[in-house]
């Protein structure tokens, strides 16, 4: 009888487990993170009924499980990570979408008006109005692009709140997780092996929540405690330990206990904390940078454009906008990082080149134990510098378009600084003009045509190009108020050949220093008349330090019988060649031949690249003493006899050079001009008198660079003579014949001008170069950049000149006004490449798609997240038909049971009754 009572008692108990368990489901329908749990029973041991075998006890509740998939819980947490990173960094990325597409505060309606009125201005260069309007939109175009930094400021700091109160509820949710793994281990260590179902629930819904705001993994223990670790590994929670987030004052993400912490921001790898610091680290940094670089362009060549003319009161103007290199900016554009003591390193950034600087930050690291550096740029982690430093300060160090200058301090190995060129710009752009006077449209350089010319041949109106040395000097040109120093003056010497003269005095041109001349002039196109290349140099050849014994040029060099060569001798050229954008170094070298004529030698030099070599030669006959005027009787050059024969004596038309020596020399150049075979040598001749000591003389050039074997041939009975010289200042070399058969022959060599790149040297062996002079001296390369330019177009004639000098009428000219206005579409950026507009258009158009691109991955992840929720909640969610089904089911269960108890009563009754 106690055996069907038992076994009624245990089903009840079963019975009564599974609807408690079953109202415990229903109770918690909408506990978030509750898993519906299940009663799992078993039998219990059959108990021996003699003859008849084993019969039933009953049943028991072995365990109450939750019903739950570890996999998908897994896959919740990914997705709910990834969700929420891409949601915070969409819905802040819209933020800046907004601010730089709206025509009210982005930058493209500013940059429009600011144009317009420059255009305007430019129209109408004396109206005062216009100039105001310059002067406003100026003012106005800063304010916004303070604005606009400002704003971008304030999503930051936004941003930085926002992480800090998501840092402090990661440290709430990670100190729960903790407390739960140590109540979890209690539970089930003293719950002989059964688990605490509701804790384990609500320790998978803290690790949910924590997936919301940064990526974890969790890895199970066998104690039913989790470890939850983030990024590569960085412990959050361990065991019932629990590190703790922090954000510094620097905008770190740092994780650890007290001062024993790590920087973490780079190994955060999903949730909002992660969303957050990737978009500010990211996109609203690039735009910080981006809008900054503008903001120095802009200023940059408005500044440079501005300098470079004149204002309304004649003068030089200033600079429109802050300079972009003032002290105050180049010390804030350096961020040191956690350097050894003393904290006494000064540095300073300063902006080169405008065109080549880049949106990107820069590492400066000067490595452990040494004292060499490495500079990375951090937008492509390219090296883009390095090297070892002197330790002797200021010390340099120029990259992409910026110089860092080490000023002073305890630099030493492990120091390391962030190089922020362009990060700030836009806060501190101002504009400096305050009267439209100050604003500078005119050039200040104008050209002039002679009255006289006899070609076709125009010049342009001129232009300034630059008024500062590569070394942030100023020019010679623009050093004096109020003129250019010096004036010049461009007289074409033939119809192909031209020098460029200082005009100072315009009575007596001298030679520019260092010189322009010979220049070969090609009609039918644009003639540059100067150098673009600031860092362009010229090495003049001369001569001068060949010589022979009496002191004659050695260019002169044999006197009776044949030629013997111009006397040039073998000298190594060594040719170190660096490149502006890369800065790799080449050498290359160069040996000329004995007697090299210079147009050999400059087609041989013209090969370096970088080098561009002028040949030509100079010689001057004069002293004319013939004392036997009659055949035979000849002067040769080049072996182009200049005097004419008539049946075998002299012709008639051949002037007497002691009767008429004027007309005898116009003879002889007439005579040198009118040969073809001298013409295709390039040589011209002018007749007239010395302008220092008033000699009559022929003077010749061969702007080929040939060498001049210039002849004298006499039979007669008197001495007929005649001086040679190379034109260059030297002593005469005397050609005499007197007698039958008597000749003598002078070989005049030429000089090759030198033109160098920017970025290329010469040096030569021996140093002291008997044809370029010493290259160790200080004058050996000089610098040909003037700072302006001119274009000669059409067909000259030899003796037409045109003049550049200061513009003194500058109220109406308007071609400085004309070249800012140009600057709306000039590519002044990246390398050539953008314009002010293209810029900002792209940054507008990149923050525009990268926005377009977050909402669409933020809705992808949201439908990702529903998937995998539904996935969970078709597992472990509680469904109450399910559970009423179940209710309907224990209660029968437990009434069959209670009448099983009922049965086993009566029988009892039955049985004492019966006794």
């Amino acid at each position: 009888m106690s055996g069907l009572l038992n076994t009624a008692i245990s089903g009840l108990r079963v019975s009564q487990a599974g609807m408690r368990t079953t109202g415990h489901n229903i109770s918690n329908v909408n506990t978030p993170g509750f898993s519906r749990q299940r009663t799992e029973d078993v039998s219990q041991p059959a108990q021996q009924a003699g003859g008849a075998g084993y019969v039933g006890s009953g049943a028991a509740t072995q365990n109450i499980k939750r019903i739950v998939d570890q996999f998908v819980l897994t896959q919740l947490r990914t997705d709910t990570t990834n969700y929420h990173s891409l949601n915070s960094y969409s819905a802040n990325l819209e933020k800046i979408d907004k601010l730089f597409a709206d025509q009210s505060t982005g930058l493209t309606g500013g940059l429009e008006s600011f144009f317009a009125a420059i255009q305007n201005a430019a129209d109408d260069p004396s109206s005062t109005p216009a100039r105001q309007l310059v002067v406003t939109q100026a003012e106005s175009l800063s304010t916004r692009f303070n604005t606009l930094y400002d704003r971008l400021m304030d999503i930051e700091r936004n941003v930085i709140r926002e992480m800090e109160a998501i840092t402090e509820q990661i440290n709430d949710l990670a100190a729960t997780v903790a407390n739960l793994n140590t109540a979890i281990a209690d539970k089930s260590e003293g719950g002989n092996g059964h688990s605490p179902n509701d804790l384990l629930d609500q320790r998978d819904e803290a690790l949910r929540q924590l997936s919301e705001l940064v990526g974890v993994n969790v890895v199970s223990q066998g104690d039913g405690t989790v470890n939850v670790f983030m990024g590569q590994g960085q412990a959050l929670v361990v065991g019932a330990d629990a590190n703790r987030f922090r954000v510094t004052n620097a905008g770190e993400v740092v994780l650890g206990q007290g001062s024993r912490t790590r920087n973490v921001t780079e190994q955060l790898t999903g949730g909002q904390l992660s969303g957050l610091a990737e978009f500010r680290d990211g996109i609203l940094h690039t735009a910080k940078n981006e809008l900054g670089r503008v903001s120095l362009v802009l200023s940059g060549v408005f500044n440079e454009q501005q300098l470079q003319g004149l204002d309304l009161d004649g003068d030089f103007g200033e600079r429109m906008f802050k300079d972009i290199n003032s002290p105050d900016l180049t010390k804030q554009r350096v961020v040191s990082g956690n350097n050894a003591a003393p904290d006494d390193r000064e540095l300073s950034v300063t902006i080169d080149d405008i065109n080549q600087l880049t949106a990107s930050d820069y590492k400066f690291e000067i490595l452990e134990n040494t004292n060499n550096y490495v500079i990375t740029r951090l937008g492509d982690d390219k090296v883009v510098g390095q090297g070892m430093l002197t330790g002797a300060y200021p010390e340099s160090i120029s990259f992409d378009g910026v110089t860092v200058t080490l000023e002073a301090g305890s630099f030493q190995g492990g120091d390391t600084f962030t190089i922020k060129p362009t990060t700030d710009a836009a806060r501190y752009m101002e504009a400096r003009l305050s009267r439209p006077e100050d604003l500078a449209l005119a050039s200040p350089v104008r050209t002039g045509t002679n009255s006289g010319n006899e070609g076709t041949a125009e010049i342009s109106q001129g232009e300034v190009l630059g008024m500062f040395a590569p070394d942030g000097t100023l020019l010679p040109a623009f050093a004096n108020a109020g003129q250019l120093s010096p004036p010049v003056i461009i007289r074409f010497t033939s119809e192909t050949t031209y020098e460029i003269l200082d005009n100072s005095d315009p009575s007596n041109p001298k030679p520019l220093e260092p010189p322009i001349r010979e220049q070969l002039y090609v009609p039918g196109q644009d003639n540059a008349l100067f150098t673009s290349d600031p860092g362009e140099t010229r090495v003049v050849g001369n001569g001068g330090k060949l010589g022979l014994p009496d002191g004659r040029n050695a260019q002169v060099v044999a006197a009776g019988g044949a030629a013997q060569g111009n006397g040039y001798p073998v000298e190594q050229m060594r040719f170190r060649i660096t490149d502006p954008e890369t800065g790799v170094t080449s050498t290359q070298n160069v040996v000329t031949g004995p007697n090299m004529s210079a147009a050999n030698l400059a087609e041989q030099l013209g090969r370096v690249p970088g080098v561009s070599a002028n040949a030509f030669t100079e010689a001057t006959l004069t002293d004319f003493n013939f004392e036997d005027f009659s055949s035979p009787l000849q002067i040769t050059v080049n072996g182009e006899n200049l005097l004419e024969y008539q049946g075998g004596a002299l012709s008639p038309e051949v002037p007497n050079p002691q009767t008429e020596p004027a007309e005898f020399q116009e003879y002889l150049a007439e005579r040198i001009n009118d040969n073809p075979n001298l013409q295709a040598l390039g040589f011209r001749a002018e007749a007239g008198a010395n302008p220092v000591t008033g000699e009559l003389e022929v003077r010749m050039v061969a702007s080929s660079g040939v060498d001049m074997d210039i002849r004298l041939q006499a039979d007669g009975a008197g001495e007929n003579q005649l001086s040679v010289n190379d034109s260059n200042g030297n002593p005469n070399v005397r050609l005499s014949g007197q007698g039958a058969g008597t000749e003598s022959t002078v070989t005049v060599g030429g000089r090759v001008d030198l033109t160098l790149a920017d970025g290329v040297t010469l040096n030569t062996a021996p140093s002291d170069s008997q044809l370029f002079g010493d290259s160790q001296a200080e004058d050996f390369a000089q610098s040909s950049y003037l700072g302006f330019q001119a274009v000669i177009k059409g067909q000259p004639k030899a003796g037409d000149t045109f003049t550049l000098d200061f513009n003194n009428d500058a109220s109406s000219d308007n071609r400085n006004g004309l070249a800012m206005a140009a600057l709306e579409t000039a590519k002044v950026m990246g390398n050539g490449n953008m314009g002010l507009s293209d810029a900002y258009g792209r940054l507008v158009e990149q923050v525009g798609t990268e926005s377009a691109s977050a909402r669409t991955n933020t809705e992808a992840a949201r439908s990702l997240v529903e998937q995998t929720q539904s996935m969970r909640d078709s597992i472990s969610g509680v469904n109450l038909d399910e559970e009423a089904a179940n209710l309907i089911r224990f209660e029968q269960a437990y009434n069959a049971n209670s009448r099983v108890i009922t049965i086993a009563r009566d029988i009892f009754d039955t049985l004492l009754n019966s006794i």
